[in-house]
């Protein structure tokens, strides 16, 4: 067994994926994207190996930092030789020399349908009972999302002590970044979801990672001990609503956004009726009664940029007024000037207050949501919807030469209740490509 030198140990760092490529390949990627979805970073040799021996990489990985791994036990990683006398033996042994440490066994091995808890040992070369005390789950959907949240859980125990210090919860968030161990922002947690091949729209299997993942959020925000949250990133509009989704104002402190300026955009508790810088048009009331449905709906325009572009929502209204009952465009009494972040709280309180008033006059409404404006207003809106069923757009402007209309078109994206049992997004809207 090869020696290493560990360094000091930081809760903030990447887990690491120890798998036989050959037949662990597929539950490795379906592992990582959990936990990064979850805003745990991920070391993966496909994402972060640099060129090299094996054990100038593995020391490359201990020298950037670990906070933790997890051995993907398949029936062939008997064969490998650098799961077996390498990667294994390296991070018991930080487990053994530091519990902060955190070690996982994602096992892929069956006995009469049961995990078969003597497979790690037998097939990584290790005496019996080696790994006795190492928590193991299946490495089917379910598993891997309990072992998320159990490494979830013991990432947070840790961060409690600078939780406290910075008197907050650090968070970021990207959509559309590469998926590397390096994009990290040292806070307690960095979620990241797969990279879309639209140009445009998100992943549809990274809005079902999320969906899975961001019932843990808030518990994780809670059992930091955080009374704030800071965030930072960038996401597409529906992801950033539903994070502030999953961080109600019954449930988290204030919630301040960075933006890319490095500007503040902070929340407030409690939706106003002030109409602070909006010049909402009357609400228009669908004259033709839609068909009965399960709940009635209606839709809310927020157009906040600095220049209108109304065409997706006119062609919205063209294509579907006829299954709402009422529908209302929200616009800036003046576009001339940039939104004042020092006013976000504000603006986001009066644009929900709008929003539960016309979801209010029709019988509690199901929302759909149609925006155009800067991710922390989406993230802001998000947190407040608390008691609303929101469906979510994105919006988009690719198409091929033969569309009949070139205008741009809003797609449903996310359904959003944010008393959801199991989390914030209650259903993925976005068909797969």
């Amino acid at each position: 067994m090869t020696q290493l030198e560990a360094t000091e140990l930081n809760p903030s760092d990447p887990v690491f994926l120890s798998y036989r490529q050959c037949d662990g390949t597929l539950i490795t990627t379906e592992l990582a994207w959990i936990l990064r979805a979850a805003g745990i970073p991920v070391w993966r040799d496909q994402d972060d190996l640099p060129p090299g021996d094996t054990i100038e990489r593995l020391k490359q990985a201990i020298a950037d930092g670990l906070s933790g791994a997890v051995l993907i036990v398949t029936e062939d990683v008997a064969n490998s030789e650098v799961v077996k006398f390498t990667e294994s033996p390296l991070l018991i042994e930080l487990h053994k020399k530091d519990s902060a440490f955190a070690l996982a066994i994602a096992n892929d091995l069956l006995v009469n349908d049961q995990i078969d808890y003597a497979a790690p040992d037998r097939l990584l070369a290790k005496q019996a009972g080696t790994l006795k005390g190492v928590d193991q789950q299946t490495s089917n959907r379910e598993g891997l999302l309990t072992l998320a949240k159990k490494l979830l859980w013991h990432r947070m125990a840790l961060h409690r002590t600078l939780v406290a210090t910075q008197g907050r919860f650090s968070l970021s968030v990207q959509t559309r970044n590469m998926a590397q161990s390096l994009d990290r922002t040292g806070g307690q947690l960095d979620i990241r979801l797969r990279r879309s091949l639209h140009e445009k729209l998100p992943s549809p299997q990274g809005l079902r990672d999320l969906q899975d993942t961001l019932a843990f959020l808030p518990d994780a925000v809670v059992r930091a001990g955080a009374p704030s949250v800071q965030i930072r990133g960038g996401a597409h509009l529906s992801i950033a609503y539903s994070i502030g989704a999953a961080l109600p104002s019954s449930r988290v402190g204030e919630i301040e956004i960075i933006d890319q300026r490095d500007e503040s955009w902070k929340s407030t508790s409690e939706s106003i009726q002030n109409g602070l810088a909006l010049a909402t048009r009357p609400a228009v009331v669908n004259p033709v009664k839609p068909p009965n449905t399960n709940r009635p709906r209606v839709a809310v325009y927020v157009d906040l940029l600095s220049q209108p572009s109304p065409a997706a929502f006119e062609r919205f209204l063209e294509e579907h007024q006829s299954s709402f009952h009422a529908w209302v465009h929200i616009e800036p009494n003046s576009r001339e000037t940039l939104l004042n972040p020092g006013q976000a709280g504000d603006l986001a309180a009066s644009i929900m207050a709008q929003m539960r008033e016309l979801s209010g006059a029709h019988s509690n409404a199901e929302v759909h949501l149609l925006l155009r404006c800067p991710f922390p207003i989406a993230v802001l809106l998000g947190r407040l919807s608390n008691t609303l069923t929101t469906v979510v757009y994105e919006w988009d402007d690719v198409f091929d030469d033969e569309a009949a209309d070139f205008r741009p078109i809003y797609v449903p994206t996310l359904r959003i209740r944010p008393s959801g049992a199991a989390g914030a997004i209650t259903e993925v809207l976005l068909p797969a490509a």
